[in-house]
Protein backbone atom coordinates (compact mmCIF):
# COMPACT_ATOMS: atom_id res chain seq x y z
CA UNK A 1 0.00 0.00 0.00
CA UNK A 2 1.60 3.31 -1.16
CA UNK A 3 0.66 6.75 0.13
CA UNK A 4 1.52 10.25 -0.97
CA UNK A 5 4.46 12.15 0.45
CA UNK A 6 2.20 14.30 2.62
CA UNK A 7 1.12 11.19 4.53
CA UNK A 8 4.65 9.90 5.13
CA UNK A 9 5.67 9.24 8.74
CA UNK A 10 2.24 9.53 10.24
CA UNK A 11 2.75 9.13 13.97
CA UNK A 12 0.05 7.93 16.33
CA UNK A 13 -0.28 5.87 19.47
CA UNK A 14 -2.05 2.56 18.90
CA UNK A 15 -2.13 1.71 22.60
CA UNK A 16 -1.31 3.58 25.79
CA UNK A 17 -1.31 2.68 29.47
CA UNK A 18 0.75 3.64 32.51
CA UNK A 19 3.25 0.90 31.68
CA UNK A 20 3.25 0.63 27.88
CA UNK A 21 2.89 2.68 24.71
CA UNK A 22 2.65 1.25 21.21
CA UNK A 23 3.61 4.01 18.77
CA UNK A 24 3.18 3.74 15.01
CA UNK A 25 5.55 5.71 12.78
CA UNK A 26 4.31 4.93 9.28
CA UNK A 27 6.30 5.67 6.12
CA UNK A 28 5.03 5.73 2.52
CA UNK A 29 5.25 1.97 2.21
CA UNK A 30 2.90 0.45 4.75
CA UNK A 31 3.04 -3.09 3.47
CA UNK A 32 6.23 -3.98 5.41
CA UNK A 33 6.73 -3.26 9.09
CA UNK A 34 9.51 -3.35 11.66
CA UNK A 35 8.22 -3.79 15.22
CA UNK A 36 10.84 -2.66 17.73
CA UNK A 37 11.29 -3.15 21.46
CA UNK A 38 13.33 -0.91 23.77
CA UNK A 39 16.83 -1.75 24.92
CA UNK A 40 18.02 -1.25 28.50
CA UNK A 41 18.82 2.37 29.27
CA UNK A 42 16.95 3.88 26.31
CA UNK A 43 15.12 6.16 28.73
CA UNK A 44 12.09 6.24 30.97
CA UNK A 45 8.67 7.60 30.09
CA UNK A 46 7.27 7.91 26.60
CA UNK A 47 8.31 11.36 25.42
CA UNK A 48 11.21 9.95 23.41
CA UNK A 49 11.91 8.07 20.18
CA UNK A 50 11.54 4.32 20.00
CA UNK A 51 14.41 1.91 19.44
CA UNK A 52 16.08 2.63 16.08
CA UNK A 53 13.39 5.17 15.14
CA UNK A 54 15.65 7.77 13.51
CA UNK A 55 17.40 5.22 11.32
CA UNK A 56 14.20 3.46 10.29
CA UNK A 57 12.73 6.80 9.26
CA UNK A 58 15.88 7.62 7.28
CA UNK A 59 15.35 4.37 5.36
CA UNK A 60 11.65 5.11 4.75
CA UNK A 61 10.65 2.00 6.72
CA UNK A 62 7.34 1.81 8.55
CA UNK A 63 7.75 0.92 12.19
CA UNK A 64 5.81 0.27 15.35
CA UNK A 65 7.69 0.93 18.57
CA UNK A 66 6.68 -0.97 21.70
CA UNK A 67 7.89 1.18 24.59
CA UNK A 68 8.00 0.16 28.25
CA UNK A 69 7.93 2.65 31.12
CA UNK A 70 11.27 1.39 32.48
CA UNK A 71 13.75 -1.50 32.42
CA UNK A 72 11.16 -4.15 33.28
CA UNK A 73 11.81 -6.69 30.50
CA UNK A 74 8.17 -6.19 29.45
CA UNK A 75 6.87 -8.07 32.47
CA UNK A 76 3.55 -6.20 32.42
CA UNK A 77 0.17 -7.79 33.00
CA UNK A 78 -1.26 -5.80 30.07
CA UNK A 79 1.46 -6.77 27.57
CA UNK A 80 -0.99 -9.01 25.69
CA UNK A 81 -3.27 -6.03 25.01
CA UNK A 82 -0.36 -3.98 23.68
CA UNK A 83 0.78 -6.83 21.42
CA UNK A 84 -2.75 -7.32 20.12
CA UNK A 85 -2.78 -3.65 19.08
CA UNK A 86 0.37 -4.31 17.04
CA UNK A 87 -1.10 -7.46 15.49
CA UNK A 88 -4.26 -5.63 14.45
CA UNK A 89 -2.29 -2.77 12.89
CA UNK A 90 -0.12 -5.03 10.71
CA UNK A 91 -2.75 -7.63 9.81
CA UNK A 92 -2.83 -8.36 6.10
CA UNK A 93 0.54 -6.78 5.32
CA UNK A 94 3.13 -8.73 3.37
CA UNK A 95 6.08 -8.65 5.79
CA UNK A 96 6.50 -8.02 9.52
CA UNK A 97 9.65 -8.45 11.63
CA UNK A 98 10.37 -7.81 15.29
CA UNK A 99 13.67 -6.15 16.21
CA UNK A 100 15.49 -5.41 19.45
CA UNK A 101 18.78 -5.45 21.30
CA UNK A 102 19.46 -7.10 24.69
CA UNK A 103 16.23 -6.54 26.68
CA UNK A 104 14.59 -5.67 23.36
CA UNK A 105 16.03 -8.81 21.81
CA UNK A 106 14.41 -10.87 24.55
CA UNK A 107 11.06 -9.27 23.65
CA UNK A 108 11.60 -9.57 19.88
CA UNK A 109 11.82 -13.35 20.23
CA UNK A 110 9.23 -13.85 22.97
CA UNK A 111 6.55 -11.75 21.26
CA UNK A 112 7.16 -12.47 17.57
CA UNK A 113 4.19 -14.82 17.27
CA UNK A 114 1.93 -12.56 19.32
CA UNK A 115 2.30 -9.71 16.82
CA UNK A 116 2.13 -11.97 13.76
CA UNK A 117 5.77 -11.47 12.74
CA UNK A 118 7.36 -13.46 9.94
CA UNK A 119 10.84 -13.06 11.47
CA UNK A 120 12.57 -11.81 14.60
CA UNK A 121 15.98 -10.11 14.71
CA UNK A 122 17.46 -10.24 18.22
CA UNK A 123 20.85 -8.71 19.01
CA UNK A 124 22.51 -10.03 22.19
CA UNK A 125 19.18 -11.22 23.59
CA UNK A 126 18.36 -12.89 26.87
CA UNK A 127 16.44 -16.16 26.96
CA UNK A 128 15.01 -14.89 30.24
CA UNK A 129 16.39 -13.36 33.40
CA UNK A 130 13.88 -15.09 35.67
CA UNK A 131 16.11 -16.05 38.63
CA UNK A 132 14.58 -19.51 38.73
CA UNK A 133 16.02 -20.16 35.27
CA UNK A 134 18.97 -17.78 34.77
CA UNK A 135 20.20 -17.32 38.32
CA UNK A 136 23.84 -17.23 37.22
CA UNK A 137 23.39 -14.04 35.16
CA UNK A 138 23.90 -11.23 37.66
CA UNK A 139 24.47 -8.38 35.22
CA UNK A 140 21.16 -6.73 36.06
CA UNK A 141 20.71 -8.22 39.51
CA UNK A 142 19.04 -5.16 41.01
CA UNK A 143 16.34 -5.20 38.32
CA UNK A 144 16.01 -8.97 38.34
CA UNK A 145 15.15 -9.01 42.02
CA UNK A 146 12.72 -6.10 41.64
CA UNK A 147 10.74 -7.51 38.70
CA UNK A 148 7.85 -9.93 39.10
CA UNK A 149 8.60 -12.43 36.34
CA UNK A 150 5.57 -13.65 34.40
CA UNK A 151 6.05 -17.38 33.92
CA UNK A 152 4.31 -17.32 30.54
CA UNK A 153 7.27 -15.32 29.20
CA UNK A 154 10.10 -17.29 30.81
CA UNK A 155 9.40 -20.90 29.87
CA UNK A 156 10.25 -22.87 26.73
CA UNK A 157 10.19 -20.87 23.51
CA UNK A 158 7.87 -21.68 20.64
CA UNK A 159 7.78 -19.63 17.49
CA UNK A 160 6.59 -19.90 13.92
CA UNK A 161 8.73 -16.90 12.97
CA UNK A 162 12.22 -17.12 11.55
CA UNK A 163 14.50 -16.35 14.52
CA UNK A 164 17.81 -14.62 13.79
CA UNK A 165 20.29 -14.10 16.65
CA UNK A 166 23.47 -12.02 16.56
CA UNK A 167 25.59 -12.24 19.69
CA UNK A 168 29.02 -12.72 21.22
CA UNK A 169 29.21 -16.45 22.05
CA UNK A 170 31.72 -15.91 24.87
CA UNK A 171 30.43 -15.44 28.37
CA UNK A 172 26.86 -15.03 29.49
CA UNK A 173 25.49 -13.97 26.10
CA UNK A 174 26.65 -17.32 24.77
CA UNK A 175 24.57 -19.13 27.38
CA UNK A 176 21.46 -17.21 26.36
CA UNK A 177 22.07 -17.78 22.67
CA UNK A 178 22.54 -21.51 23.14
CA UNK A 179 19.47 -21.75 25.36
CA UNK A 180 17.33 -19.99 22.75
CA UNK A 181 18.72 -22.29 20.05
CA UNK A 182 17.83 -25.35 22.13
CA UNK A 183 14.15 -24.34 22.06
CA UNK A 184 13.67 -22.98 18.55
CA UNK A 185 15.38 -23.34 15.18
CA UNK A 186 17.31 -20.08 15.47
CA UNK A 187 19.85 -18.91 12.89
CA UNK A 188 22.88 -17.64 14.78
CA UNK A 189 25.34 -14.97 13.68
CA UNK A 190 28.15 -15.52 16.17
CA UNK A 191 30.44 -12.54 16.68
CA UNK A 192 33.22 -13.44 19.15
CA UNK A 193 34.85 -10.69 21.23
CA UNK A 194 32.31 -8.01 20.30
CA UNK A 195 30.87 -7.36 23.79
CA UNK A 196 27.33 -6.71 24.92
CA UNK A 197 25.38 -5.66 23.02
CA UNK A 198 26.75 -6.33 19.53
CA UNK A 199 24.93 -3.29 18.12
CA UNK A 200 28.03 -1.11 18.66
CA UNK A 201 30.29 -3.51 16.77
CA UNK A 202 27.87 -4.01 13.89
CA UNK A 203 27.27 -0.28 13.59
CA UNK A 204 31.00 0.45 13.68
CA UNK A 205 31.79 -1.93 10.80
CA UNK A 206 28.79 -0.76 8.76
CA UNK A 207 26.73 -3.95 8.93
CA UNK A 208 23.92 -3.16 11.37
CA UNK A 209 21.65 -1.62 8.78
CA UNK A 210 22.40 -4.35 6.27
CA UNK A 211 21.40 -6.97 8.81
CA UNK A 212 18.05 -5.28 9.46
CA UNK A 213 17.37 -4.90 5.73
CA UNK A 214 18.27 -8.50 4.93
CA UNK A 215 15.99 -9.86 7.65
CA UNK A 216 13.18 -7.59 6.49
CA UNK A 217 13.71 -8.64 2.87
CA UNK A 218 14.08 -12.29 3.90
CA UNK A 219 17.41 -12.47 2.05
CA UNK A 220 19.78 -13.07 4.97
CA UNK A 221 22.44 -15.74 4.50
CA UNK A 222 23.59 -16.02 8.12
CA UNK A 223 26.90 -17.87 7.47
CA UNK A 224 27.86 -15.41 4.72
CA UNK A 225 26.99 -12.45 6.92
CA UNK A 226 29.09 -13.91 9.74
CA UNK A 227 32.05 -14.30 7.36
CA UNK A 228 31.74 -10.68 6.22
CA UNK A 229 31.67 -9.46 9.82
CA UNK A 230 34.80 -11.52 10.51
CA UNK A 231 36.50 -9.97 7.48
CA UNK A 232 35.81 -6.44 8.72
CA UNK A 233 36.50 -6.87 12.42
CA UNK A 234 40.21 -5.95 12.21
CA UNK A 235 39.10 -2.32 11.74
CA UNK A 236 36.85 -2.36 14.80
CA UNK A 237 37.78 -0.60 18.01
CA UNK A 238 35.19 -2.65 19.86
CA UNK A 239 36.58 -5.99 18.71
CA UNK A 240 40.24 -5.09 19.23
CA UNK A 241 39.48 -3.48 22.59
CA UNK A 242 37.60 -6.55 23.79
CA UNK A 243 40.39 -8.83 22.61
CA UNK A 244 42.92 -6.65 24.43
CA UNK A 245 40.95 -6.66 27.66
CA UNK A 246 40.71 -10.44 27.69
CA UNK A 247 44.48 -10.93 27.70
CA UNK A 248 45.86 -12.27 30.99
CA UNK A 249 48.26 -10.23 33.08
CA UNK A 250 51.30 -12.15 31.87
CA UNK A 251 50.45 -10.95 28.34
CA UNK A 252 50.29 -7.29 29.29
CA UNK A 253 52.57 -6.22 26.44
CA UNK A 254 50.28 -7.91 23.89
CA UNK A 255 47.22 -6.48 25.62
CA UNK A 256 48.57 -2.94 25.40
CA UNK A 257 49.57 -3.40 21.76
CA UNK A 258 46.04 -4.56 20.92
CA UNK A 259 44.55 -1.73 22.99
CA UNK A 260 46.59 0.89 21.15
CA UNK A 261 45.72 -0.71 17.84
CA UNK A 262 42.04 -0.50 18.79
CA UNK A 263 42.33 3.25 19.40
CA UNK A 264 44.35 3.75 16.21
CA UNK A 265 41.71 1.85 14.22
CA UNK A 266 38.84 3.87 15.70
CA UNK A 267 40.12 6.99 17.51
CA UNK A 268 36.65 8.26 18.43
CA UNK A 269 35.40 4.91 19.69
CA UNK A 270 34.64 5.20 23.39
CA UNK A 271 34.82 1.45 23.96
CA UNK A 272 38.34 1.24 22.51
CA UNK A 273 39.59 4.20 24.56
CA UNK A 274 38.08 2.81 27.75
CA UNK A 275 39.62 -0.61 27.13
CA UNK A 276 43.07 0.94 26.70
CA UNK A 277 42.66 3.10 29.81
CA UNK A 278 41.78 0.06 31.92
CA UNK A 279 44.76 -1.86 30.58
CA UNK A 280 47.08 1.05 31.34
CA UNK A 281 45.76 1.14 34.89
CA UNK A 282 46.33 -2.59 35.21
CA UNK A 283 49.94 -2.06 34.22
CA UNK A 284 50.45 0.82 36.62
CA UNK A 285 50.55 3.53 33.93
CA UNK A 286 48.12 5.84 35.73
CA UNK A 287 49.10 9.14 34.10
CA UNK A 288 48.30 8.05 30.55
CA UNK A 289 45.16 6.27 31.72
CA UNK A 290 43.93 9.40 33.47
CA UNK A 291 44.47 11.49 30.35
CA UNK A 292 42.40 9.04 28.31
CA UNK A 293 39.64 8.97 30.92
CA UNK A 294 39.54 12.75 31.25
CA UNK A 295 39.02 12.93 27.49
CA UNK A 296 36.25 10.32 27.62
CA UNK A 297 34.46 12.16 30.41
CA UNK A 298 34.57 15.41 28.42
CA UNK A 299 33.58 13.83 25.09
CA UNK A 300 30.65 11.97 26.66
CA UNK A 301 29.29 15.07 28.43
CA UNK A 302 30.28 13.55 31.76
CA UNK A 303 28.41 10.28 31.30
CA UNK A 304 28.21 8.14 34.43
CA UNK A 305 29.95 5.15 32.81
CA UNK A 306 33.15 7.13 32.24
CA UNK A 307 32.93 9.14 35.44
CA UNK A 308 33.01 5.87 37.39
CA UNK A 309 36.16 4.70 35.60
CA UNK A 310 37.75 8.12 36.07
CA UNK A 311 36.98 8.04 39.78
CA UNK A 312 38.33 4.51 40.02
CA UNK A 313 41.56 5.57 38.31
CA UNK A 314 41.99 8.53 40.67
CA UNK A 315 41.49 6.25 43.66
CA UNK A 316 44.01 3.74 42.31
CA UNK A 317 46.48 6.62 41.86
CA UNK A 318 46.11 7.60 45.50
CA UNK A 319 44.07 10.72 44.67
CA UNK A 320 41.17 9.58 46.79
CA UNK A 321 39.94 13.07 47.73
CA UNK A 322 39.45 13.87 44.02
CA UNK A 323 37.80 10.50 43.54
CA UNK A 324 35.32 11.37 46.30
CA UNK A 325 34.27 14.50 44.38
CA UNK A 326 33.45 12.30 41.39
CA UNK A 327 31.58 9.89 43.66
CA UNK A 328 29.27 12.72 44.69
CA UNK A 329 28.69 13.73 41.08
CA UNK A 330 27.87 10.16 40.05
CA UNK A 331 25.41 9.63 42.89
CA UNK A 332 23.69 12.92 42.06
CA UNK A 333 23.07 11.60 38.54
CA UNK A 334 22.16 8.01 39.41
CA UNK A 335 21.37 7.69 43.07
CA UNK A 336 19.12 4.64 42.75
CA UNK A 337 21.67 2.25 41.23
CA UNK A 338 23.05 -0.32 43.65
CA UNK A 339 26.41 -0.98 42.07
CA UNK A 340 27.25 2.72 42.05
CA UNK A 341 26.74 2.81 45.80
CA UNK A 342 28.98 -0.25 46.11
CA UNK A 343 31.69 1.51 44.12
CA UNK A 344 31.20 4.72 46.07
CA UNK A 345 31.52 2.83 49.34
CA UNK A 346 34.88 1.38 48.34
CA UNK A 347 36.18 4.76 47.20
CA UNK A 348 35.03 6.36 50.45
CA UNK A 349 36.72 3.62 52.46
CA UNK A 350 39.99 4.22 50.65
CA UNK A 351 39.68 7.92 51.44
CA UNK A 352 39.25 7.16 55.14
CA UNK A 353 35.55 8.10 55.15
CA UNK A 354 34.61 4.95 57.03
CA UNK A 355 31.17 6.08 58.24
CA UNK A 356 30.22 7.24 54.72
CA UNK A 357 31.41 3.91 53.32
CA UNK A 358 29.18 1.98 55.72
CA UNK A 359 26.20 4.12 54.80
CA UNK A 360 26.83 3.68 51.10
CA UNK A 361 27.22 -0.09 51.24
CA UNK A 362 24.08 -0.28 53.38
CA UNK A 363 22.24 1.61 50.62
CA UNK A 364 23.61 -0.78 47.98
CA UNK A 365 22.23 -3.67 50.02
CA UNK A 366 18.85 -1.99 50.33
CA UNK A 367 18.69 -1.58 46.55
CA UNK A 368 19.99 -5.07 45.73
CA UNK A 369 19.66 -7.20 48.88
CA UNK A 370 20.51 -10.57 47.34
CA UNK A 371 23.84 -9.50 45.85
CA UNK A 372 26.68 -11.43 47.53
CA UNK A 373 29.28 -8.86 46.45
CA UNK A 374 27.70 -6.19 48.64
CA UNK A 375 27.21 -8.69 51.46
CA UNK A 376 30.94 -9.41 51.52
CA UNK A 377 31.78 -5.70 51.38
CA UNK A 378 29.37 -4.97 54.22
CA UNK A 379 31.04 -7.65 56.34
CA UNK A 380 34.45 -6.15 55.56
CA UNK A 381 33.17 -2.75 56.71
CA UNK A 382 31.88 -4.23 59.94
CA UNK A 383 28.16 -4.39 59.11
CA UNK A 384 27.65 -8.04 59.91
CA UNK A 385 23.89 -7.84 60.46
CA UNK A 386 23.32 -6.08 57.17
CA UNK A 387 25.57 -8.52 55.36
CA UNK A 388 23.78 -11.49 56.83
CA UNK A 389 20.37 -10.15 55.86
CA UNK A 390 21.50 -9.27 52.35
CA UNK A 391 23.12 -12.59 51.62
CA UNK A 392 19.76 -14.26 52.19
CA UNK A 393 18.84 -17.69 51.03
CA UNK A 394 17.19 -16.88 47.69
CA UNK A 395 17.95 -19.19 44.76
CA UNK A 396 19.67 -16.31 42.97
CA UNK A 397 21.99 -15.62 45.88
CA UNK A 398 22.93 -19.28 46.32
CA UNK A 399 23.72 -19.83 42.66
CA UNK A 400 25.52 -16.49 42.36
CA UNK A 401 27.82 -17.51 45.23
CA UNK A 402 28.46 -20.85 43.52
CA UNK A 403 29.53 -19.10 40.32
CA UNK A 404 31.64 -16.56 42.14
CA UNK A 405 33.60 -19.24 43.97
CA UNK A 406 34.57 -20.76 40.63
CA UNK A 407 34.91 -17.62 38.52
CA UNK A 408 35.74 -14.73 40.88
CA UNK A 409 35.76 -12.02 38.22
CA UNK A 410 34.25 -9.11 40.14
CA UNK A 411 34.84 -7.32 43.41
CA UNK A 412 32.93 -4.62 45.20
CA UNK A 413 35.10 -1.94 43.65
CA UNK A 414 34.95 -3.15 40.05
CA UNK A 415 31.39 -4.32 39.56
CA UNK A 416 30.24 -1.61 37.15
CA UNK A 417 27.05 -2.46 35.27
CA UNK A 418 27.04 -1.36 31.66
CA UNK A 419 23.84 -0.01 30.22
CA UNK A 420 22.68 -1.03 26.79
CA UNK A 421 22.26 2.47 25.48
CA UNK A 422 24.25 1.63 22.37
CA UNK A 423 23.66 2.85 18.79
CA UNK A 424 20.43 1.61 17.26
CA UNK A 425 21.37 3.16 13.95
CA UNK A 426 21.87 1.07 10.89
CA UNK A 427 25.08 2.62 9.68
Amino acid sequence: MKLGADDAFAVRDLYRSDSLVVRQVAANDRDRWVVTFDNYGIGHGFDRPGFGQAWLQSQNMSAIHVMGRAEDWYQYENIAEALEAVRTAVAGTSRVITYGSSMGGYAAIRFADAVGAHAALALSPQYTLDPEIAAHDGRWSQDVQRIFWLKAFSGPLKSRARIVLAYDPWGLDGWHGRRIGADVAAEAVRLPFTAHPVTSFLSEIGLLGELVVRVLDDTLDAPAFEREARRRRSTSGVYLGELAGLQPLHRQRLALALGRRAVDASPSNHHARLSLARLLLRGGEQDEALLLLEGLVADSNRAVTYLVDHGQALAMSGRTAEARVIVNEVLEQAGDVAHLHGWAAHTSWLNGDRQDARGLIRRALQLDPANPVYARAAAAYGLKNAASTAAGSSPWARVARWFERRWPRRTAQTEFRRTDSEPATGS
